[in-house]
């Protein structure tokens, strides 16, 4: 009992009682710098591989971002879903339905990883020829996804939900401990077995093996945080399964919150093979530029992310106890945090873009084609924070068609269409520009949107 008093306590400070500056650093602070340390642990899985010099092993990695993407489109699903459910439930003090959210959460992600892990032990194969694996690189792609997602699947996709439904609480430096050990640990765990456990030619297995160990420790962890603080009267795994009604309209409404996050990644990763379809035809230099600028990219997009994951629940706890002022506070914090970083990275990237992308290569075409496209891609960059930072707030509030309409036009729409146009008016070099423009438009219509969300507010 004392446990759960005390659960309840911070949770009211956080929610209701601190400043709100305050609030905002503790829910997001700790939610970014998990979500930096993850971008530096995927870089760091592929500067382990490309220790090999092997640019068959180095491609099959790339080439598996798409389908380990799912992962993480999977847990949104169900646990950005949720989280905004569990955060409104909170917001009304009914506790009986932020619970049903969890359990519901909970056994949505373990029923999807199970479909998905014997979707790709099953037709792996052919899934990888569709995006772009060959004879040389197909072998390297399915190994890597045997241990990642046929094996580690189920545990990675369950330990990120778990990290975004307690973060929904208010936990988010429980939550993010939680990731940010997996990817710390999976540093190391690439090391070890690249250099002590595996042969020479295996350094996939290697990391594929330290990605999923990783992600089991995360899930362990989780379970653990879960169980210790059971007596919150949230973190169940007990649901009545009978009530079919309420559990399919308490799912649809986690699946209306969590459909824009997937979206988001489904669509990026659509986007991301169609342009590099497109800029093959310039030559390996040109796709290794874009592979490059999209990890430079990932420092600002972690830091966007991790102050929406953090926002999210703030806000719809705000918005459901009607503290409407509260909320609006809320979101200009976040965006106050979102911008600043990426104006900061936009400065840097067009300032500096030679310096950035030398850190991760030498060859002179290479460099020369990143520096030309990084000093495009980070137009975009401001833009699609702010927009991330009202879809968030129309999740928050538990609107479903509006981020949704968002999400998909600012990747895999209008953007692939764009690419098809220039490449048929312009020089090849010049489809980055889809980026920015489509960017644009999605922006005009996040503003007409939200000045009739506020309109809409006042009225209420």
């Amino acid at each position: 009992m004392l446990k759960a008093e005390s659960a309840r306590l911070r949770e009211k400070q956080i929610f209701e009682e601190w400043p709100v500056g305050k609030s905002v650093a503790a829910m997001i602070v700790p939610t970014i710098i998990s979500q930096i340390i993850i971008v530096l642990h995927n870089i760091a899985d592929t500067w382990f591989v490309g220790l090999a010099n092997n640019p068959d092993s180095f491609a099959a990695i790339s080439l598996c971002l798409p389908v380990y993407s799912f992962l993480s489109g999977f847990s949104n699903l169900f646990g950005v879903g949720a989280a905004g459910v569990v955060a409104r439930a909170l917001g009304k003090k009914h506790i009986f339905e932020a619970k049903k959210a969890f359990s519901l959460a909970v056994y949505g992600s373990l029923i999807i990883s199970i479909i998905y892990s014997l979707v790709m032990l099953l037709f792996g194969k052919p899934i990888l020829y569709l995006i772009g694996a060959d004879s040389a690189t197909v072998g390297y792609s399915l190994s890597y996804t045997f241990f990642i997602i046929v094996l580690g699947g189920v545990p990675a996709i369950l330990a990120m939900t778990f990290c975004h439904l307690i973060r929904a609480v208010g936990n988010s430096k429980q939550a993010s401990f939680g990731m940010i050990l997996g990817a710390i640990l999976n540093i190391f765990l690439d090391a070890f077995f690249m250099f002590l456990v595996f042969s020479e030619g295996k350094e996939v297995e290697a990391v594929a093996v330290a990605t999923a160990l990783s992600n089991l420790v995360s899930f362990i962890y989780f379970l653990v945080v879960i169980f210790k603080n059971k007596d919150n009267g949230i973190f169940s795994f007990a649901a009545d399964f009978r009530k079919i009604k309420e559990n399919l309209l308490c799912m649809g409404e986690i699946l209306r919150g969590g459909i824009p996050s997937f979206c988001m990644i489904t669509l990026a990763m659509i986007s991301n093979c169609v342009l590099n379809s497109m800029m093959s035809a310039l030559g390996s230099e040109a796709v290794a530029g874009i592979g490059i600028v999209r990890k430079i990219d990932q420092l600002a997009h972690a830091v966007n992310q991790g102050t929406t994951q953090g926002m999210l629940p703030l806000a719809a706890y705000c918005y459901t106890s009607k503290k409407y002022d509260r909320m609006w506070s809320v979101v200009k914090w976040s965006t106050a945090v979102t911008m600043f970083v990426s104006i900061l990275s936009f400065a840097l990237s067009e300032l500096i873009p030679t310096q950035l992308v030398s850190l991760f290569i030498q060859d002179p075409l290479t460099v020369s084609y990143g520096s030309e496209f990084l000093r495009i891609i980070c137009i975009a960059v401001p833009i699609y924070s702010f927009i991330f930072i009202i879809i968030s707030l129309f999740q928050a509030v538990g609107r479903s068609v509006t981020p949704f309409l968002l999400s998909i036009l600012h990747k895999g729409t209008l953007d692939i269409l764009l690419m098809f146009i220039i490449r048929s008016n312009s020089d090849l070099k010049n489809i980055l520009w889809a980026t920015p423009v489509s960017e644009v438009v999605a922006l005009v219509t996040t503003i007409i949107l939200l000045i009739s969300f506020v309109v809409k507010l006042k009225n209420k």
